[in-house]
């Protein structure tokens, strides 16, 4: 109980004293944001919650980020978006922008790891029977600010469920007015049936870059790739870093598997990129024959899938010390080339994107 006889001034303080921690308390509890509660969408600053992945979509095969991962970064976000919503809306964080070696004083970061931004869609090439290239527009200020390996996150809707997956452009890092990302369709994926609506003009929702991938130059003498399929698209932005790096000699492997010659992905970039010494490519044919594919100058073809003997190989070329393994492409794939290593004993550096 508050004494009647308290001056006029201290009563006034200490009535707004209780009215402020009132305030606290109800916007606390108004957003009901705790990491606990079963979410839906919010009425109030209409963000749409992000749709936990099915177990299907996980391949099981340790991915950095999983499916999984990628939800609970998204879930972060939209609890973060509905709170600054909820205290007031006009309320924003500051933020520091952040240091990016790509990015010039007249150039701005195309893509952003704390929002989704939208692009137009500009064009899509065909470049196999189940694999396109789809290109983006960037605004006229703006460059793509990526890391060498890393990746950004494309956000869709199929049936009222929230997706997203991870894809690595093929651009290089600092390109301007566009951007490229060379994507697979599956007949039955999810994302897949969400990019197959798209239409040139779309505006399509990108967030990143994300990655771990760290690479230094010359901290081994050789670094051996095992790709297959559109598992080739970081690999391309590892090995634009290194040869293009006049200071760095270190020597560059691509083990590249595909089923036929047509399902080369990015094959004349490759072979482009074999002009430089330190950079070779070995085209593994798992359905193909010699004589029965066109072939370029120059190119070299393993027949058959890629097996442990073929690794067992690569890695009698240098020490395991001073030799890095980077792994990517289909589930099956990594699962069996990180098996392979690990039969092998191989105790060098091996990453998996």
């Amino acid at each position: 109980m508050i004494r009647a006889d308290l001056p006029r001034n201290t009563f006034l303080r200490f009535s707004s004293v209780i009215s402020s921690c009132l305030l606290l308390l109800i916007l606390c509890w108004c957003p009901a944001m705790s990491a606990e509660e079963d979410f839906v969408d919010c009425e109030t600053c209409l963000a749409q919650k992000p749709t936990e992945p099915l177990a299907s979509d996980c391949c099981g095969t340790g991915c950095n980020p999983c499916v999984f991962d990628l939800h609970e970064t998204e879930l972060a976000a939209w609890r973060k978006s509905c709170n600054r919503c909820h205290v007031g809306g006009a309320q924003t964080e500051h933020r520091e922008p952040a240091e990016n070696k790509h990015q010039t004083s007249s150039y701005q970061d195309a893509f952003s790891p704390d929002e989704y931004r939208s692009f137009k869609l500009q064009s899509a090439k065909r470049v196999s029977h189940d694999s396109v290239i789809y290109t983006f527009v960037l605004p006229g200020n703006s460059q793509v600010n990526l890391g060498v390996g890393q990746h950004i996150i494309l956000r869709g809707a199929v049936n009222g469920r929230s997706i997203t997956r991870q894809y690595t452009p093929i651009s290089p890092p600092g390109t301007r007015n566009h951007f490229e990302v060379l994507i697979k369709i599956y007949k039955d994926g999810s994302m897949s049936q969400y990019i197959k609506q798209w239409k040139e003009g779309d505006s399509i929702e990108w967030r990143g870059p994300y990655g771990t991938f760290s690479y230094q130059p010359n901290q081994c003498r050789r670094v051996v790739m095992l790709a297959a399929g559109t598992g080739i698209t970081p690999m391309l932005q590892v090995i634009r870093h290194i040869v293009t790096d006049d200071n760095d000699e270190t020597f560059v492997h691509l083990v590249y598997a595909s089923r036929r010659y047509e399902d080369i992905l990015l094959r004349e970039k490759l072979n482009e990129l074999t002009a430089f010494w330190n950079f070779t490519v070995l085209y593994a044919l798992s359905q193909d024959v010699p004589g029965e594919h066109p072939t370029s100058y120059g190119e070299n073809f393993h027949y058959g899938r890629i097996k442990q003997d073929l690794l067992a190989a690569e890695m009698e070329t240098s020490p395991e010390a001073e030799t890095q393994f980077l792994v990517c492409g289909t589930k099956s794939f990594d699962k069996d080339m990180m098996n392979f290593l690990k039969k092998l004993d191989f105790k060098g550096s091996v990453f998996k994107f």
